[in-house]
């Protein structure tokens, strides 16, 4: 979830049935991605067409906004805002004659080369807005038949993607620290840090196990590629330009 969200709210307790439809669209979509990042399905309301959650008071479900500094605003104030938060700036290097090149082809098209870039990320992580079937297909075969997916390293960070437990082991890898951090911690808190530490070295070796050909053999060393592309990820995600550029 963002960090902050404006939305027109004029009463905690209104029903967001009664909210105006742009600012029930931003509280839909947030409600999506809070059901994405906590792995769990949202229930549907077949007579109303909507979740059943958006049938309830703000207040009701403003719980998913508990990590979310939240500023109310009038009806329209919170369209720009949300538009805004849905940018992300990314750096890459071309050439000259590639930029020009780059122009020809979304011109011919109709499309900015913001738009051409959205359309063809879009089908490559099979996003929201997707051009199809086929573009999804073509796409990956492109991805696969790229030097970089041919014979990728089996690394720490590519097992904990592949099997979606990143977000596990950053958990247990955060808590672990603080648990470090501690001046005087008590026999429970080491207790609770040599449970994290099992946790974190069965992750591992789980994937020295598992990977038919790992590249990495000390924890501390796999967790810092881990940690790097996190950190990059959180800065994406706050809608932040990332410390390192896209580049050749």
């Amino acid at each position: 979830m963002v960090k902050e969200r404006v939305l027109a709210v004029p009463d905690t307790s209104i029903f967001i049935a009664e909210l105006p439809e742009a600012t029930r669209n931003i509280i839909r979509k947030d409600l999506e991605e809070h059901a994405r990042e906590h792995h769990y399905r949202l229930e549907w309301d077949l007579k109303n067409k909507d979740y059943v959650a958006m049938s309830r008071r703000f207040c009701d479900m403003e719980d998913i906004y508990m990590d979310t500094h939240l500023h109310f605003c009038e009806a329209g104030e919170d369209i720009e805002p949300y538009e805004k938060s849905l940018q992300r700036t990314i750096s890459i290097r071309l050439y000259q004659d590639e930029v020009e090149e780059l122009c020809r082809k979304s011109g011919k098209v109709g499309l900015s080369i913001g738009e051409l870039f959205e359309n063809f990320v879009a089908d490559l992580i099979c996003g929201t807005h997707t051009n199809g079937s086929d573009e999804l297909m073509y796409i990956e075969r492109w991805f696969d038949r790229c030097y970089f997916s041919i014979m990728p390293e089996e690394t720490f960070l590519s097992y904990l993607l592949e099997m979606r437990e990143i977000d596990s082991v950053l958990e247990c890898w955060e808590i672990l620290q603080e648990l470090k951090d501690l001046e005087e911690p008590d026999c429970y808190d080491k207790e609770e840090l040599e449970i994290q530490q099992n946790t974190l070295e069965e992750y591992f070796q789980e994937y020295r196990t598992y990977t038919r050909e790992p590249t990495e053999d000390q924890l501390e060393a796999a967790m810092e590629k881990v940690l790097e592309w996190n950190k990059e990820r959180e800065y994406l995600l706050e809608g932040n330009v990332p410390e390192k550029s896209l580049g050749r």
